[in-house]
This record gives structure tokens, C-alpha cells and sequence, in this order.
């Protein structure tokens, strides 16, 4: 694109929010953008942009003072959805020393069939490399410490969407920041959000595009009966239920539209 004056970006909100499918879009629709490529879990600064326009990993969050001017598009989900597909994964679980080993061990094989793959032209190249859950828990542990403190499970999953929600949301105030809902993610929002980093898209172009892609990418398992009313009362789901319905979010009925909120 060599007429065209891209502004760097990250997506970012909490896991789960739809991170993948948006980079996967806009990559698709020509921007160099992947998932994770720049921010990945083992990322402890910012490394660059690395070649690339801009990148989707809620991975991110943490280094967001670091990137200038750059936009910062912040993708919320209703904290019911992700702390549903949180626990559904068993992100939060306790996992014995024999799990994380046999984890790690599973996933280093995985990558080198990969890496075999790629070298015979069969994907598309990654530097990824193995990313185990380990690597994804000492993340956190990082840069949120005191999760696995909690009791249970869906408490881990909502106080992480509270601070990592918060950590971006912090960032509200400045003039690089932009907030949207996942859950009005359409042609003429991305087509927007585009036009933002400097690649201009019409809606219909983006729609097709759309239809192109599974909606279903990344999709996990999910903890469907898990409704708000079986978190335990107390000051963190208070504080969740605040922040949710300052991003126009009702707790209790994940399936209603969220309301419009400034960015």
C-alpha cells in the first residue's frame, strides 16, 4: 500500500473478546495485522511494531503507555460471555506441575510439525512458536498477580475481566483511545475503524469480507449454565456490575444490546 499512510494499532481488550476474529478480519482486508504476532505471552516490553501494521492480542494491555500515538481500539464483551468462556477453557483452574509438564511437552510437538509444515510451503509462516498454558499463567502472574488466590474459578475469570478491563479502560482519556462492543462488531463499524488507521473500505467490501470469515473462529468450550446470580455477592461483583453498566452492559441479561458508550 505504498500511497497510503497506515497509523500503527492495537486491538485489545480482556481474552476472549473476539481478539482473533478482529485481527483475522483485518488482516484479511489488507493490513499486515495477525493475533498475538506483536504481544504475545511472552512479551515483557514493546518490541516494535516488527514489520507489521498493527496487531490484535489482549496480550497488549500492559504496554499501552509505550505506543505513542498509535490507536488503541479496545473491544469489550459482556463479562458474563467472557467469564462463561473462561471457565468453560478452565483458564482459571488449579493445574498440577504433571498437567502444566505434559502441556508444555504436547504443545512443543504440536510446534514442530507446524514448523515442518511451514517449511514445506503448507501454511502460512509463523514465529509464534510454542505457547503453552504455563507461559499464559505466568503472563498473569506478571502483570496481574494474585488471580489464583481466589477461591473459585468464576471468581478468578471476574476479577481478571475487572482489572484488565480497568487497566485499558484507564486509558480512556486520551485522544489515541476508541472503544467499541464487540456485540456491534458490523460492516460499517469495522469500515470505521479502518478509515481511523488510514485504509479506506467501503462497508460492502468489509461485508463480504465478513461472510468470508467463520464467525465462529477461536470459539471454545463455554460454561452455559453459569448465570450473574451464581457469582458470590461481595465487593468484586459489585465492582464488575458498576463497570459493566458503565460500558452500557446489563449484567443479567447477557443477551440485550449494550448501550452506546464514549470512547
Amino acid at each position: 500500500m505504498p500511497d497510503l499512510t497506515l497509523r500503527p494499532f492495537v486491538v485489545t481488550g480482556t481474552a476472549r473478546s473476539g481478539t482473533a476474529y478482529l485481527g483475522a478480519l483485518l488482516d484479511g482486508l489488507g493490513l499486515r495485522c495477525g493475533h498475538e504476532d506483536v504481544f504475545g505471552p511472552r512479551t515483557r516490553g514493546f518490541p516494535g511494531w516488527l514489520g507489521r501494521d498493527g496487531d490484535s492480542s489482549w496480550l497488549a494491555a500492559p504496554f499501552l503507555d509505550d505506543l505513542g500515538d498509535a490507536l488503541v481500539l479496545h473491544q469489550t464483551r459482556h463479562p458474563l460471555k467472557v467469564v462463561r468462556s473462561l471457565v468453560g477453557v478452565r483458564f482459571f483452574a488449579d493445574r498440577s506441575r504433571a498437567f502444566l509438564d505434559g502441556d508444555d511437552l504436547y504443545t512443543r510437538a504440536k510446534w514442530a510439525v507446524r514448523e515442518r509444515l511451514m517449511a514445506a510451503g503448507h501454511v502460512s509462516p509463523s514465529d509464534h512458536g510454542p505457547r503453552p498454558h504455563k507461559v499464559y499463567r505466568r503472563f498473569l502472574d506478571t502483570y496481574e498477580p494474585g488471580l489464583w488466590d481466589l477461591p473459585t474459578e468464576p471468581e478468578r475469570a471476574l476479577a481478571y475481566w475487572v482489572r484488565w478491563t480497568r487497566r485499558i479502560r484507564d486509558h480512556a482519556g486520551s485522544p489515541s483511545y476508541r472503544c467499541h462492543h464487540l456485540e456491534d462488531l458490523d460492516a460499517d463499524l469495522v469500515s470505521a475503524l479502518l478509515a481511523e488507521v488510514g485504509l479506506p473500505v467501503a462497508p460492502g467490501h468489509v461485508a463480504l469480507a465478513m461472510s468470508k470469515l467463520p464467525t465462529d473462529l477461536n470459539t471454545k468450550r463455554v460454561a452455559r449454565t453459569l448465570e450473574w446470580s451464581d457469582l458470590p455477592a461481595g465487593p468484586l461483583t459489585q465492582e464488575a456490575e458498576t463497570l459493566a453498566a458503565s460500558l452500557g452492559y446489563d449484567v443479567r441479561d447477557p443477551s440485550r444490546a449494550p448501550r452506546p458508550v464514549s470512547s
